[in-house]
């Protein structure tokens, strides 16, 4: 059997590698698992051809499985992920939420010169012409306004003061609406 079938069972590996003497490497591997597995060896063809290139096929697929690059799973524990945390995600639109719920026990004036602010991400002299009044007094809106939606939200459901970190995640995208300012706007 080897010698009969030497050549072609080096030629399929040397096509398949990098060079000959890993060919010649994969030949012999070949012919020792063929040698091992001639007891379970079940000839369904006239010649065992077909059978040593299967084994070669596998011989040459380890191969290349175990000359793949592992991948260290500390290092992966330690790669960043680039998506926002889902429960920051949650949190900054419970938040959110509560934003605007609070948002609506203020005034009318004051509601529309926070929205214009954050929502629209308006400058002060836009919101002043929209709303025709003074830069001054739009400033004083938004300040007041701020202030009363910081009162209505007064601390989250465990007790504690609504945090920077939370109204940061606002401030990163997190706020539907174009939200993006006012989270930051409450911690301050």
């Amino acid at each position: 059997m080897y010698e009969q079938h030497y050549e072609s069972i080096f030629r399929y590996a040397r096509a398949r590698v990098s060079s000959q003497a890993l060919a010649e490497d994969l030949t012999s591997e070949v012919f020792c698992k063929a040698v091992a597995g001639l007891p379970r060896y079940r000839p369904l063809r006239p010649s065992t051809l077909p059978w040593l290139y299967t084994i070669a096929s596998h011989q040459v697929a380890d191969h290349y499985r175990r000359a793949r690059p592992g991948f260290d799973l500390l290092v992966a524990e330690q790669i960043a992920d680039p998506n926002p945390n889902p429960a920051d995600l949650v949190a900054s639109r419970d938040l959110v939420n509560r934003v605007w719920l609070a948002s609506e026990a203020l005034p009318p004036a004051q509601r529309r010169a926070v929205w214009l602010r954050y929502g629209e991400e308006l400058e002060l002299t836009e919101i002043a012409a929209r709303m025709g009044r003074s830069v001054g007094a739009v400033k004083l809106l938004v300040h007041r306004g701020l202030r009363g939606v910081r009162a209505g939200l007064g601390s989250d459901q465990e007790g504690a003061p609504v945090s920077v970190s939370n109204s940061n995640a606002l401030a990163q995208g997190a706020a539907p609406n174009g939200l993006s300012g006012i989270g930051s706007a409450l911690a301050a």
